[in-house]
């Protein structure tokens, strides 16, 4: 994508500067004017800068073009990235569980004081809001998990700068168990994004699939290819932000091996101009009526179904005379 590496850096670059900003002034804050809960929202921020860096070197390194060592290229960097950043952020959230859990048990509750404590939560929530806005519409244009992953836990930080300023609110008015609560209840939000941001890229680390429209794409582009027939043991492989296809067709038997050829090469470029995210397609062709035991790949109906009723029989039939 052109301009990737330069609107990923400056994206990445805005995310540090600002999260280093709020994180110093909510933990100062806090500690200044003795709120857990805002030191805590500063500490889950703190977390944020590290964020940002690491979408900031994976972005550097998926736009690596492919080598030796790696045909499909480095794009998957950002998606392992992303998996860091769950990590990070589960840890923080972790730890901020255990330490406002020991805080509410042992009924250390201080009051509030001045009014800066709430005026910095807005400011965060503001500071957030727009950074959310920002990197998710830059990861949707990049398509990027990383910058994905780093928006939504932006998101989360909204509603949590949100909470702490309502907690504040609520110590000030004489309910000062309320500051330690509105920190155990940050730290489970923490540890909640964390797990979602896992289960996310894990879809893509192991080759699945979540959404199966990019089949409806291939299958309508091989049927307006003439020649071609019974396009099936159809892989899409997710990549960073490309999509790489294997497929299998079927044509005449008394075509030559040009004209097999042609059509495939046919098929890859309708397939391509269906989606911009496709880098590349592999199509293997066979007669048509050829029948093998295939334990892979899904046919124009297994998608219909929703990719999930695969054959069980064929697969055991393949294992059984592997």
């Amino acid at each position: 994508m052109e301009d990737r590496d330069k609107i990923s850096s400056k994206a990445a670059w805005i995310g540090v500067f600002a999260n280093a900003a709020l994180a110093a002034m909510k933990i100062f804050v806090g500690l200044v004017f003795k709120s857990m809960a805002l030191v805590a929202d500063g500490i889950d921020t703190s977390t944020d800068i590290f964020t940002s860096l690491v979408t900031l070197v994976s972005s550097k390194i998926s736009n690596r073009p492919p080598d030796k060592t790696h045909p499909y290229g480095h794009e998957r960097v950002e998606t392992i990235a992303a998996k860091v950043v769950s990590f990070v952020i589960f840890y923080a959230g972790t730890n901020l569980m255990i330490s406002s859990t020991k805080r509410i048990i042992s009924g250390e509750h201080i009051l509030i004081i001045g009014i800066l404590p709430l005026i910095v939560s807005l400011i965060s929530v503001a500071v957030k809001t727009w950074l959310f806005i920002y990197k998710y519409n830059i990861g949707k244009k990049i398509k990027s998990y990383a910058f994905i992953a780093d928006a939504l836990n932006m998101r989360n930080d909204i509603l949590i700068s949100s909470t702490v300023f309502v907690g504040v609110l609520l110590n000030k008015v004489g309910l000062l168990w309320v500051d330690g609560t509105v920190a155990l209840i940050i730290s489970a939000m923490i540890i909640r994004t964390a797990f979602e941001i896992f289960k996310e890229t894990s879809y893509e680390l192991m080759d699945g699939m979540t959404n199966f429209d990019i089949y409806d794409q291939i299958f309508k582009a091989v049927k307006n290819v003439q020649g071609a027939a019974n396009p099936h043991k159809v892989r899409v492989r997710q990549v960073g932000y490309k999509y790489f296809v294997d497929m299998d067709i079927e044509v005449s038997g008394k075509m030559s091996v040009q004209q097999g050829h042609d059509i495939a090469t046919q098929i890859k470029k309708a397939i391509v101009e269906q989606n911009d995210r496709i880098a590349d397609v592999m199509v293997h062709v066979e007669p048509i009526g050829n029948v093998e035991r295939e334990a892979y790949g899904l046919s124009q109906q297994q998608v219909t179904d929703g990719g999930e009723k695969i054959d069980i029989q064929r697969r055991k039939d393949h294992f059984k005379t592997s």
